[in-house]
């Protein structure tokens, strides 16, 4: 085990190789734009969805205003290293509001899709959730901004489903709906799209969006899905159900962990989580007018499901012959989480990790998610976890662990846990 105490870690990459490989040289879950808010507008009807959309004070539309610094999760999630190996150069879809293909960070980023609440090609946004999440995946550099997708280098393709959730567009039939979102997965995986991305959860199993995420999965296409927001219902209780289509198995279903890596409160836990992503002080796209930051008063796992969706065109990109059961697996197997072998209800599989993920050498022999390509494996103990020899960064999140796991026959560090859960251990 000294291996992995001498190992050198770096406390902004999501984690690093030791042995034979070198380390390497962001329905719908939205309130109205404008309000700042922690959690779900409230909504426990049936095949009704939610989503999350909660700009900080000062973004207006058709003011201009640019964030300087990245987001928080690129360093987090080690996006430095990741983007050495991939840039991501597939499409992905986004099934949900449209996207305002007039933002700056959007040049040659975005091609025509489809409308199919009205008229067009997906291509505008009344309601800003779309174009957060297409910002997070694919927003190109721009001068005086830091906003940055985590696939730099993915084309957008819109699939306009909703207008927003309002009462008067549900109304007019113009806010989410099982059937729109189950037609707009459809509509991607019949344009050959490998990605594609559904920033929404419903509430309740609806056949249409269950065959249509069967569909794409037999297209040869992920789809990646907010596990979802905790609501309100009239009753005053809270509203934890199993959410869809991330609650089905083709699916990969996302939640949210807050800034730092913590498990949120705000969202929904349960057996059909299968891995996080930060969903919380979300530096993205707002409508045409550059940047703004979204979720800062809790995290929502549309959010996370952006970056996650970013991350699978990462590794759609440099795999592009496996199936979308590996590439699921890929992720859910390299995820960060204490024990390899255990998926908890908050994080599922634990907290996305891109790096890894891209390097992984799938040889049967990792414990944890059931393996596409390998029988299970004869349980044994768990890897012992070591912390590293390194001081504490303080001003960083408290994410400083070292675990080993078996795998392609190296040992992993990996350098993205939290010390809290270490200290409790300790305690």
């Amino acid at each position: 085990m000294n291996r992995l105490t001498n190992c050198t870690l770096s406390a902004l990459a999501a984690l690093a190789l030791c042995g034979a490989v070198a380390l390497p040289s962001a329905y719908a879950d939205t309130p109205t734009p404008g309000e700042t808010q922690g959690n779900d507008q409230t909504n426990s009807q049936q095949k009704r969805g939610s989503a999350t959309k909660q700009p900080e004070e000062g973004c207006q539309i058709g003011i201009d205003k640019w964030i300087a610094q990245p987001p928080s999760a690129y360093s987090f999630l080690g996006m430095k290293e990741a983007l050495k190996l991939s840039q991501g150069q597939v499409r992905v879809a986004i099934v949900d509001s449209g996207v305002a293909a007039g933002n700056a960070h959007f040049k040659d980023a975005v091609e025509p899709g489809t409308d199919l609440v009205e008229s067009g090609d997906g291509r505008k946004d009344a309601f800003g959730h779309g174009t957060a999440i297409a910002g997070q995946i694919a927003a190109r550099e721009v001068s005086g901004s830091g906003v940055v997708g985590f696939a730099p280098r993915a084309t957008i393709v819109p699939v306009r489903v909703y207008v927003d959730n309002s009462d008067d567009s549900k109304r007019a039939g113009k806010g989410p709906t099982a059937t729109r979102t189950a037609d707009g997965i459809r509509w991607a995986a019949d344009q050959g799209i490998r990605v594609i991305v559904v920033p929404q959860s419903l509430t309740s199993d609806d056949v249409a969006l269950r065959t249509a995420t069967q569909y794409a999965h037999s297209k040869g296409a992920l789809v990646v899905a907010s596990a979802g927001n905790v609501e309100q219902t009239q009753s005053g209780s809270q509203d934890t159900a199993v959410r869809f289509p991330a609650g089905y198995p083709e699916a990969l279903a996302v939640t949210a962990v807050d800034a730092q890596g913590n498990p949120s409160q705000s969202v929904v836990h349960g057996t059909h989580v299968e891995i996080a992503a930060p969903g919380s002080q979300i530096a993205s796209t707002f409508f045409a007018n550059g940047d703004c930051m979204f979720a800062t008063q809790g995290a929502s796992t549309s959010y996370a499901t952006g970056y996650v969706g970013a991350i699978v065109a990462l590794i759609a990109a440099r795999y592009p012959n496996e199936t979308p059961d590996q590439w699921k697996y890929r992720l859910l197997a390299t995820a960060l989480r204490p024990t390899p072998s255990q998926r908890t209800a908050e994080e599922g599989w634990g907290i996305v990790a891109p790096f890894n993920a891209l390097n992984f050498v799938n040889d049967g022999k990792m414990p944890g998610p059931t393996n596409p390509l390998y029988p299970p494996i004869q349980k044994t103990a768990d890897p012992v976890m070591v912390k590293p020899d390194l001081p504490v960064d303080t001003t960083t999140p408290r994410r400083m662990w070292a675990l080993g796991i078996s795998g392609a026959g190296l040992t992993i560090v990996v350098a993205v846990l939290l010390i809290r859960r270490l200290r409790s251990k300790e305690a």
